[in-house]
């Protein structure tokens, strides 16, 4: 499941040295401009205020300014956008993307009383709007149509990936293949990443809304609890009860 396990700001800066990062980092440019340099023969990307850079996990960089920056930035974990490659967005202009991620700024570092379920939340929507304004083109039309069938229909038992492959005059093979090339991971690990990320957000919540992991397990579209059990630790590396007893920060500050 994506989280972001910082956020923070830098006011006006000429220089970050050669760094990289283990996680995707995201860096909103609120004021200035600036290149960022990497060391792996990709283009400098040249970036100004209101846009947004990506930036892969463990990729080479720095970031230089003859005239100074401001920005918000921020690192993500468990993030597998459709992009591969450094990419750079411009904000909307209703600026929805500073919006966000100036409250998420502010919750993340504040002490507010469920701030686990909050930063979740705010993940979410960062990364559905970057998503929105990354578009669709770097994936193929029936890829895409795969991975928001399964985001609709993720909850439901009877949901079968041979009835979508189905729907497509291509083989399965060549689908999961393509799916694969274009996401990172298969589409029944995708549908199960999916199904085990709604279910960290309802076991975040198990002491304000009482659910039994026999519940969680079926609102996640697990029919067999022993199964969703055994999926919950193979994506997660613990178990439904053991994550419930980990210490909240560490819930959304861990890789």
């Amino acid at each position: 499941m994506p989280i972001i396990n910082y956020i923070g700001k830098n006011m006006k800066t000429f220089h970050v040295s050669q760094h990289q990062h283990d996680y995707w980092e995201i860096i909103y440019c609120t004021n200035g401009d600036g290149t960022i340099t990497f060391f792996d023969g990709s283009d400098a990307i040249e970036y100004s205020r209101n846009q947004v850079v990506i930036i892969p996990p463990h990729t080479l960089h720095t970031n230089d300014s003859k005239m100074g920056f401001k920005n918000i930035y921020l690192t993500v974990a468990n993030w597998t956008p459709s992009f591969k490659k450094a990419i750079l967005l411009s904000d909307n202009p209703q600026k929805d993307i500073f919006n966000v991620l100036t409250l998420c700024y502010r919750y993340f570092n504040s002490e507010v009383p469920n701030q686990a379920n909050i930063i979740l939340s705010f993940t979410e929507l960062i990364l559905n709007i970057i998503s929105g304004f990354a578009g669709s083109d770097n994936c193929s039309q029936h890829v895409e149509m795969i991975a928001n069938s399964i985001i609709e229909n993720f909850s439901d038992p009877n949901f079968s990936l041979d009835d979508v492959y189905a729907t497509f005059p291509l083989s399965k093979d060549y689908i999961r293949r393509q799916f694969i090339k274009e996401k990172g991971i298969s589409p029944l690990q995708f549908l199960n990443v999916t199904r085990i990320g709604f279910a960290q957000k309802l076991l975040l919540s198990k002491n304000i809304n009482n659910y039994k992991i026999y519940e969680i397990a079926e609102m996640c579209g697990f029919s067999d609890q022993l199964y969703f059990s055994r999926v919950f630790k193979k994506v997660t590396g613990v178990s439904p009860k053991e994550y419930t007893q980990i210490p909240r920060t560490e819930k959304y500050n861990s890789d």
